[in-house]
């Protein structure tokens, strides 16, 4: 049983460990949240529980009711609309902050990017290889308000990225644009990795809704 340990809880873990089921879908969306089994599960008691509840709520990922207590946000295709555009604006924007790449960010993008391409099992590490690419890519990226704003937004994606995205042929068509935008930046070409780094989540998002409209 995974817990945080004998020391006095923090909200702040207990919401960490409660996100962490929420991306993974272990508590799947639409369904209601069991406190007293989720409790016991995480070794903590109702009333941290119930706080980090109450902050998932504001964050987006749950939904109180007076009636059934809290819920899991569904996966929605309008979700999908309102945050994927959110996403590349800010990356795009915050890509342009950065500037142009040294040559041993674009080695390590390219590394990763293969490692991207080889793994052919493993959807958690595809997933974390991505999210590391994209890290990789805005490092230098000054303002850090940017980049907590985009970390924030991505929790929201990564509910949608484990449940549809884990897919083997998804994989080839992102790879083919991080390698675009590697090129473009070693060509000083800011404008046009900003182009296909707009592209890379388009295309995610366009993926996203056909899986959604088969439910």
């Amino acid at each position: 049983m995974e817990t945080i340990g004998q020391r006095r809880p923090r909200r702040e873990e207990v919401r960490e460990l409660i996100l962490e089921r929420l991306l993974k879908g272990e508590l799947a969306p639409g369904s209601r949240v069991k406190e007293v089994w989720l409790a016991n599960e995480l070794g903590v008691s109702r009333t941290p529980l119930r706080e980090a509840l109450f902050r998932l709520e504001q964050e987006g990922f749950v939904r109180a009711d007076p009636a059934r207590g809290f819920t899991v946000v569904p996966l929605t295709a309008r979700e999908v609309r309102e945050i994927y555009p959110i996403i590349w604006t800010l990356e795009c924007l915050a890509l342009r902050t950065a500037g142009l790449v040294h040559a041993e960010q674009c080695a390590e993008l390219e590394r990763l990017n293969v490692e991207l391409a080889e793994e052919a099992e493993a959807s958690q590490r595809r997933i974390e290889l991505d999210t590391r690419w994209h890290r990789t890519l805005l490092q230098h990226c000054p303002n850090g308000r940017l980049l907590r704003l985009i970390d924030a937004q991505k929790q929201v994606a990564y509910r949608y990225e484990w449940a549809f995205m884990r897919e083997t042929e998804v994989i080839p068509v992102s790879v083919q644009q991080h390698a675009e935008i590697i090129e473009a930046l070693r060509q000083q070409d800011l404008e046009r990795a900003v182009e296909v780094l707009e592209l890379n989540w388009r295309s995610g998002m366009g993926m996203l809704l056909q899986r959604l409209d088969w439910l």
